[in-house]
């Protein structure tokens, strides 16, 4: 009874088992934080293999699930350097993206002690199908005056081959509008009867007869040819008038009869402020101008890149600059709503919409009424730099070329345009503006993680 009594008051042992259970349940603790900070790095590994899989996958032009997989299983064996055994499987989902699963087991260092010798990972990354991501690309391309001659050459040669590269490219949700712009834009005599647009009729009048006083030159000497400076869309140049010393006959009483023509050839004008910078119809009509010429006529989005390139060939160059008209008009294509509705579609939300503006020089005229014959090249300035910033708020991203543009405010005003300055092209020569849409083009077909 003694003994008893003795053991049972004996504490000696005591602090050795409370720093034992202490020291158990230290361990337990930075086992699990090493394991767990060890586990993430592992995550973030397979993270990486599966994003590496899917974007292989989904650019490879391959359509069919079995052919998606074994690419994208390809990819993951590559990149499995532990030799531990991992799970890919891949699907496609109803809005044409490819997802991939990766998944597998990190074998813990220290919580296997405590009935925890795995985890599991599993991961998942998305991309769109390469052949299948809704894409809107509006050309809006100037055509003034100043692009007559190897610059519109040029031009014609570099949309010519993006379209080429991203016909390529196999998307069959890919569609592209041109946009050709100077003065005004001409939107297509067979749309004069649309609800959104205000074309009056053509007529022909026949005022009263006209009477003056004339007389006919009866001999030309001493002609000669004189140089002087020459005007195009407001870049000068050198021209020739051949001029000569003139003899006149007698004076005569000369009469007609005037007649007035008035016809639509399909351009338009600018709204009242400010539906001037707003994109949809909203039950405003747009105003068609009588008796003004505006170049080739302007092509809605369309999936057919031969119909495309044909409009790009047959670009003429005519007018001065307006850039509202064109940014205008660019972007009533890449819209769901009226005038245009080209857009729409069964992923209209999802369709990633891309503006691209080349022009060779700065605003020349400006707004004046409906018609774009004022002079105020600040106030159509203004106009440009608040219609960029309404496009880029529509969720549309914006590229913009400076083709041989040395004006530095117009080459800002175009970097400012564009969504970033990365997406600002400053091209000095037809091959600076042949790589600028060939990189434009490239960034277009990168398939992008959505996951």
């Amino acid at each position: 009874m003694s003994l008893l009594k003795s053991y049972k008051s004996n504490t000696n042992g005591t602090m050795a088992v409370t720093f034992a259970v202490a020291l158990l349940a230290v361990l337990a603790c930075v086992g699990a934080a090493v394991d767990f900070s060890m586990a993430q790095s592992s995550r973030m590994k397979m993270q990486d293999t599966a994003d590496t899989a899917v974007l292989a996958a989904a650019k490879s032009g391959e359509t069919t699930q079995s052919a998606l997989l074994s690419i994208a299983q390809d990819v993951v064996n590559a990149n499995n350097q532990t030799g531990k055994i991992v799970t890919t499987s891949l699907n496609l989902t109803a809005d044409g993206r490819v997802r991939v699963n990766v998944a597998g087991q990190y074998n813990t260092y220290l919580m296997g002690m405590f009935g925890r010798p795995t985890v599991d990972i599993d991961v998942v990354s998305e991309a769109p199908l390469g052949s299948s991501e809704p894409v809107n690309i509006a050309l809006v391309l100037d055509t003034t005056g100043s692009m007559a001659g190897s610059k519109l050459t040029s031009l014609k040669t570099a949309a010519n081959n993006l379209i080429t590269l991203l016909d390529s490219y196999d998307n069959d949700s890919l569609k592209v509008s041109v946009v050709p712009f100077g003065q005004y834009v001409n939107v297509g005599m067979s749309r004069r009867n649309a609800t959104w647009i205000d074309v009056p009729a053509d007529s022909s009048t026949t005022g009263a007869e006209i009477c003056r006083m004339r007389r006919d030159v009866t001999s030309r000497t001493n002609c000669r040819t004189v140089t002087r400076t020459c005007y195009n869309d407001g870049v000068p140049y050198a021209c020739n008038r051949r001029v000569c010393d003139v003899t006149y006959g007698p004076e005569y009483r000369s009469c007609y009869t005037p007649t007035r023509t008035s016809r639509w050839y399909g351009c338009v004008g600018s709204r009242d402020v400010p539906w001037n910078e707003r994109v949809a119809y909203s039950g405003r009509k747009i105003p068609g101008l009588m008796n003004v010429r505006c170049g080739t006529e302007m092509r809605p989005l369309t999936t057919n890149m031969n119909a495309v390139k044909t409009t790009i060939n047959a670009l003429s160059a005519r007018g001065n600059t307006y850039l509202p008209s064109g940014i205008a008009w660019g972007w009533r294509t890449l819209d769901t709503n009226e005038p245009l509705t080209e857009a729409r579609g069964p992923y209209a939300a999802n369709t990633h919409k891309v503006m691209i503006i080349m022009t060779d020089g700065a605003n020349t005229k400006s707004k004046s009424g409906n018609w774009h014959g004022g002079n105020d090249v600040n106030k159509a300035n203004r106009t440009t730099s608040d219609m960029c910033t309404n496009v880029k708020d529509s969720d549309i991203e914006v590229y913009t070329i400076a083709y041989e543009i040395t004006d530095t405010a117009t080459r800002n005003r175009m970097r400012n345009c564009a969504t970033n300055s990365g997406m600002y092209f400053n091209a000095s020569n037809a091959a600076e503006l042949n790589a600028a849409f060939e990189e434009i083009g490239r960034n277009l077909i990168r398939v992008r993680l959505t996951h």
